[in-house]
């Protein structure tokens, strides 16, 4: 009689009861589709079996969430959305009463009269033209902006990118069939891909010679026309606008009016690497700009402050993996001016707040426009967002609550006899109808409560009218009854006075 050991018998056990994770593969092969211009495939597909032992998927569903699954959830989402409703009527009070304060406080500044240290301190309203001294310039590719209060520069590469999609299809009781499908595609990209990553090979992204990506750059030496400097979070409220690089229209054989200027950038070492085209600047990988000037005749050179130049055509060829193309947005002063309301400070503008509330004004306007107009402006867009976040935790709460009841629907489907298929949708209308009527009844009632901790006045009112609503029929049904009404009474009331 064979001798068996006990920790084989036990391993053996375990193997036989963990059926769940008991997997393994057979590869089917590999299907190429359609060919790119490095000789490799635009589509890959692997397909294979996987084999799952008898009772596998039963054990997998006993492992997911019961019907009960989403009650700690919904339970989450609901106290989420009634403190989001909670902090908003409170952020809409506190910006009520500065905004408030700040249309009685605010002082109006001469934007010719030099700085008054007297109003260091104080909410101020001023109107003129922004300026800077030195402009911009970047320093990866040399481009100077005189005029311009911020440069952003975004640098892009076209590359390989991998895109994996898996499907699988239930074959039997321990059979699933998988594919895998890769598909290839070239696209312009803000950050390097690595291509020794990907599954097929043959798609090869060449390392980008220059820093992809986006960088910003602000002058620290903006100032309004009285001289009070703005600093950088403040120059990205007059917004960004692109500009032609090229500095010349679509006509043929116009020549150029404004041209880019170009200086020793540290990426770019050799002045005939470039080309420009569409607006942007671009470094093919394969071509000379020579070659690319050949097959456009409209081309024309641009002067560099080096004495060097850069060609322009008008349409460049479709690009190649490896080209890098370079645009920038600026922000200039608005040819009409702008407006701040902002808080003076050692002849700065800062932000302004009333109370440690943590709500400041800092705002920007292009144009000019008075300081009730800009305050207005301000009411308006708080008011917005407080409307926004009341929708926004309603629909949290709908949402949180439908989960809540969502076990009521989950629990009918288990009735045997096919029923539960036939009662699980009914239910699903059921619950999702409550949810909805309970949302509303509880973001009114968090709103209440909300309006009773920061506007108790308000909240006083609202509850008299409120009770008036409700009693004042009663109390004109009471005690405003016509004599007919009180004749008829007093004969129905008459048997029963008998009686007793």
């Amino acid at each position: 009689m064979i001798q068996h050991s006990p920790i084989l018998v036990i391993l053996l056990i375990l193997s036989c009861c963990c059926i769940g994770d008991v997997r393994s593969q057979q590869q089917l092969g590999v299907a190429t589709i359609g060919n790119n211009n490095n000789a490799a495939a635009d589509v890959v597909r692997n397909e294979y079996y996987e084999y799952n032992a008898p009772g596998a998927q039963r054990y997998r569903r006993q492992r997911q969430a019961g019907p009960f699954g989403g009650v700690i959830p919904g339970l989450v989402i609901t106290i989420l959305s009634s403190t989001l409703q909670w902090y908003n009527e409170g952020r809409a009070v506190r910006d009520a009463k500065m905004l408030a304060y700040a249309k009685r406080k605010v002082v109006e500044l001469d934007s010719i009269s030099p700085i008054d240290p007297e109003n260091d301190g104080k909410l101020v309203h001023v109107t003129g033209h922004v300026t800077t001294d030195g402009g911009l310039v970047d320093p990866k590719f040399g481009l100077f902006r005189p005029n311009a209060l911020q440069l952003t520069s975004t640098t892009e590469a076209y590359q390989w990118k991998e895109k994996r999609n898996e499907r699988k299809t239930r074959v039997s009781e321990t059979e699933t069939k998988v594919v895998v499908e890769y598909r290839y595609i070239k696209e312009w990209t803000k950050r390097p891909i690595e291509s020794n990553r990907f599954q097929s090979p043959g798609h090869n992204n060449p390392y980008p010679k220059y820093g992809l990506g986006r960088d910003t750059m602000t002058v620290n030496d903006a100032r309004i026309s009285n001289g009070l400097r703005l600093r950088p979070d403040l120059v990205n409220q007059i917004g960004t606008t692109s500009f032609r690089v090229n500095g010349i229209s679509d006509r043929p054989h116009h020549h150029c009016t404004s041209p880019v200027i170009l200086g020793s950038g540290e990426d770019l070492p050799h002045t005939d690497d470039a080309v420009i085209s569409s607006n942007k600047l671009y470094f093919p990988e394969n071509k000379r700009p020579s070659e690319l000037i050949d097959l456009d005749h409209g081309s024309q050179q641009l002067d560099r402050i080096l004495s060097t130049r850069i060609a322009i055509v008008r349409s460049m060829p479709s690009p190649e993996v490896g080209d890098i193309r370079v645009s920038w947005l600026e922000v200039t002063a608005p040819s009409d001016g702008v407006s701040i309301l902002a808080q003076q400070q050692d002849g700065k503008l800062v932000p302004w707040s009333h109370g440690d509330e943590g709500h400041n004004v800092y705002s920007l306007f292009p144009g000019r426009f008075t300081a009730q107009t800009m305050i207005l402006e301000l009411i308006g867009k708080s008011k917005f967002v407080t409307r926004l976040l009341r929708f926004g935790g309603w629909v949290g709460s709908f949402i949180g609550l439908n989960l809540v009841l969502s076990c009521i629907p989950a629990l009918l489907k288990l009735v045997p006899f096919g029923i539960g298929n036939i009662l699980e949708p009914l239910a699903y209308i059921a619950t999702s109808t409550i949810a909805l009527g309970a949302s509303f009844g509880l973001s009114l009632a968090v709103i209440s409560v909300a309006w009773l901790r920061f506007r108790p006045l308000l909240a006083a009112g609202l509850a008299f009218l409120s009770g008036a609503g409700f009693l004042g029929p009663l109390y004109y049904a009471r005690w405003k009854r016509s004599p007919e009404v009180e004749e008829m009474d007093a004969k129905l009331r008459a048997p029963m006075n008998m009686k007793e």
